[in-house]
C-alpha cells in the first residue's frame, strides 16, 4: 500500500511539471501615480485629494448631516488667474450601513481657484475615493478650458483609499 502511494505521488509531480510552460511573461502591476502622465498637459494638476471626517464611533444608524469633507491640493499650471474649477468626483458611498460593499457614485463640484487648496462639504458619508477629472476651467480673462473626453485629465489615489498618516 505504500509503495502504490508512493508511487502515485511521484507520477502526479511528473505530470504537474510536464504542464509548467518553459517560459512565462513577468507581470506588471505598474501603480498610479498622482500628477503622473494621466495629469500631462493640464491646465491644473492635483497633488492631493483626500476625504476628511472627524473621530467617531461605529455608525449604527444613517445620519441627516455627515460631517465629512474633501479636501483638494491642486497646482495651477496655465500660468493665468483661474476663476472656477469644475471637477468630477467619483465617491464611494454605502447605500445603508449594514452594507458590506460599497457602490460608486458621481459628483460633480466646483472649486475656486482662488489657492493651492480648498475644502468642500460633502452631504453624505463618503467611504473612500475613486477618482477625480478635470471637466472645465474657466479663467478670468474670459478663456475656458474643457476637458478632451480622448484624453481626460485625472486623479487617482496611489494605494488604498484610506490614509492613516502622512511622512512630514
Amino acid at each position: 500500500m505504500k509503495l502504490v502511494t508512493l508511487a502515485l505521488a511521484i507520477l502526479s509531480t511528473a505530470v504537474a511539471f510536464a504542464q509548467k510552460p518553459s517560459q512565462t511573461a513577468p507581470a506588471v502591476d505598474l501603480p498610479i501615480v498622482p500628477g503622473s502622465a494621466s495629469q500631462a498637459g493640464c491646465p491644473v494638476a492635483f497633488s492631493d485629494v483626500a476625504l476628511e471626517s472627524k473621530a467617531r464611533f461605529m455608525p449604527v444608524r444613517q445620519d441627516a448631516a455627515p460631517d465629512g469633507s474633501l479636501r483638494f491640493q491642486y497646482k495651477n499650471m496655465s500660468g493665468k488667474d483661474i476663476q472656477s474649477i469644475s471637477v468630477q468626483v467619483d465617491l464611494k458611498i454605502k447605500k445603508s450601513i449594514y452594507d458590506l460593499d460599497t457602490s460608486t457614485i458621481t459628483l460633480h463640484m466646483t472649486l475656486t481657484g482662488k489657492g493651492a487648496a480648498e475644502i468642500l462639504p460633502l452631504t453624505l458619508r463618503a467611504y473612500g475615493l475613486s477618482r477625480v477629472t478635470l471637466e472645465q476651467v474657466s479663467f478670468t480673462d474670459g478663456a475656458i478650458w474643457n476637458a478632451d473626453l480622448r484624453k481626460p485629465c485625472s486623479y487617482q489615489q496611489s494605494g488604498s483609499s484610506e490614509q492613516i498618516g502622512q511622512l512630514q
